[in-house]
């Protein structure tokens, strides 16, 4: 047992905790501060001491940048040798706070306050420090480059290339400009290796789907780094390659060597990989996702062949041996014939841009079980901005990203119409989040084609979402005011008004406050609109109670039958009996 008590006495609250390199180091977070042990039995040393008043934080992240930006809780970073630890400054003193009510357990409901920038509205400021830890702590700043430094900017990722070296990469608030600087943990110095103008890359109209979070792979001397970036194949137009790049300011193309793929063929049933190297490179583990049960292997980087299978999920296997498991078909642009008998059809969609629905990958949850043991056909789609098909497919005004998700989805849900075992008649929506945002859009833009449709946590306007998402694909309210009143679902009620939809969300959403939630039904009661409704009080984005969750299942099962009750829903189709010997 390790006492992590402050030395300041009692009455904070303990954040975090992580192990450095270099035998039992440890920090650890209270209420902001960032404390220091260079042993378990050592006494805490404070390595920041800020205002609480002025609302800022060390070490880890807010809302803000563990949901959008970074991605991480933990915003500090050990050096290898233990020696340094780098750590952001949050100062959320100007941003605007978000109140969450809580309405179980007590005579009055209590409130949850926590920064939360709106689109327009202002966002923290951020700074990287890093403190000497052997000897007398010594902090300095890293400066953000000439560029960012008078601007709002957002730090993306923080790594280390050596012992006094560590790689950042800023953000301007527009998030179309990336630069990557080389920091000099000695002086504070930041010099700049890299800038990437996402709108302008070779002479694109849309935005990239440069991953802001990648860590570059930089060389053993730091001379040179590894990154994703797009490199032309031949006339199928650009797509994402390893590049290699100097660590200095440079104009030269970066080198692409040609592909091979050391995955393909390796195991049976698994073409979805995830991978990790060892740290000297001659060995990695290969997570095989789907499309069979999943695995996990260690294999030789020389000779892929030779490997170690860690684990198989035999009982997973044992346990599926005896069920009847959908069928995944992949499609482009073609339909064939699959059958005779017809069913119902369900689209679920997600559509975040960079997401990818459309993988090989494994999963068995509610939907795969209605499927496989009811009649319903399911259907994932990508849509342009998605990830995986290279740059001709992200080519478009991000200000448009709505509207042109909904042509997409609506172009993929009239091919399906056609296949012979698709009832055209019985079709519906499900969309979680952002994807709740595309069903109501969908919903908006046509007459009582789709039956059924579930939004559940909805984004109904950007002007009410995260500044850093908002910002990304609108720009700012104050210049792009007729983007936003475009894509507001708000201002399309009086389409919604004879349709038939359920809206699902929980009152202490901290993603997508219920408060989209709220507006949108303030319009619905206006306009005398048919919806239903299904509140899950004090949960959250994510649904944390088992009941919660099962009562959530069965409302959309049950909401689907009921909305459906023309046709028997969730009943297989009649099999031939087969006759005796």
């Amino acid at each position: 047992k390790i006492n992590l008590n402050p030395p300041e006495g009692k009455g904070s609250e303990l954040q975090y905790a992580s192990w450095g390199p270099q035998g039992n180091q440890l920090a650890f977070v209270f209420d902001g501060e960032i404390y220091y042990k260079p042993g378990v039995m050592s006494k805490p040393l404070r390595l920041t001491s800020t205002d609480r008043d002025q609302k800022m934080v060390n070490g880890l992240s807010d809302w803000i940048y563990e949901e959008e930006v970074l991605l991480t809780y933990a915003a500090h970073w050990w050096s290898n040798d233990g020696a340094r630890l780098a750590y952001l400054c949050i100062n959320n003193s100007a941003t605007p706070g978000m109140e969450i009510p809580h309405f179980l357990g007590g005579l009055y409901p209590s409130n949850m306050l926590f920064p939360y920038p709106k689109a327009g509205s202002s966002i923290p400021s951020v700074s990287l420090f890093v403190v000497n830890l052997y000897g007398p702590a010594h902090t300095l700043e890293m400066l953000p480059p000439d560029s960012l430094r008078a601007r709002e900017s957002y730090i993306s990722m923080v790594t280390w290339i050596s012992s006094t070296r560590l790689a950042v990469r800023w953000l301007n608030r527009a998030q179309n400009q990336s630069v990557l600087c080389v920091c000099e943990a000695t002086t504070g110095a930041c010099s700049e290796v890299s800038c990437l103008h996402f709108f302008h890359i070779s002479n694109l109209s849309g935005f990239l789907s440069v991953c802001p979070q990648d860590v570059p792979l930089f060389t053993a001397d730091g001379s040179a780094f590894y990154t994703i970036l797009p490199a032309k194949q031949g006339a199928r137009g650009e797509f994402h390659h390893i590049a290699c790049l100097a660590a200095q300011v440079s104009s030269r193309t970066p080198r692409v060597s040609r592909p091979r793929c050391i995955s393909c063929n390796l195991i049976d049933g698994c073409s979805f990989f995830k991978a990790v190297f060892s740290p000297n490179i001659t060995h990695f583990i290969l997570y095989c996702l789907g499309p069979g049960i999943p695995k996990v292997s260690v294999h030789s980087t020389k000779d892929p062949s030779r490997y170690v299978i860690m684990e198989d999920n035999s009982p997973l296997a044992k346990a599926l041996e005896d069920k009847r498991l959908p069928e995944t078909l992949f499609r482009t642009v073609q339909a064939d014939n699959h059958g005779t008998w017809s069913c119902i059809f369900l689209m679920l969609l997600d559509g975040t841009p960079g997401s990818q629905s459309v993988t090989e990958e494994f999963s068995l949850n509610w939907p795969q079980v209605l499927c496989s043991t009811h009649n319903v056909a399911l259907a994932w789609v990508d849509g342009r901005t998605g990830v995986g098909r290279g740059q001709k497919t992200v080519a478009v005004d991000p200000r448009k990203l709505g509207s042109l998700r909904v042509k997409d989805y609506l172009g993929v849900v009239e091919l399906l119409m056609r296949l012979p075992y698709i009832d055209d008649r019985r079709i519906a929506l499900y969309g979680k989040a952002f994807g709740g945002y595309l069903t109501l859009k969908m919903l908006a833009a046509t007459n009582q084609l789709f039956q059924c449709t579930a939004a559940v946590a909805p984004i109904t306007d950007f002007r009410l979402y995260s500044a850093a998402f908002s910002e990304r694909y609108f720009g700012l309210p104050a210049k792009e005011e007729h983007a936003y009143s475009t894509a507001s679902v708000l201002e399309e009620v009086n389409k919604l008004k004879d349709e038939n939809f359920l809206i699902v969300h929980g009152t202490a959403d901290a993603r997508v406050h219920f408060q989209h939630s709220a507006e949108l039904l303030s319009r619905l009661v206006k306009a005398e609109a048919n919806y239903s409704l299904q509140l899950y009080p004090d949960e959250g984005h994510v649904l944390r109670e088992l009941h919660s969750i099962q009562h959530f299942q069965r409302t959309v099962v049950n909401y689907l039958q009921t909305c459906l009750k023309h046709s028997v829903l969730l009943e297989l189709p009649e099999e031939e009996e087969e006759e005796d010997d």
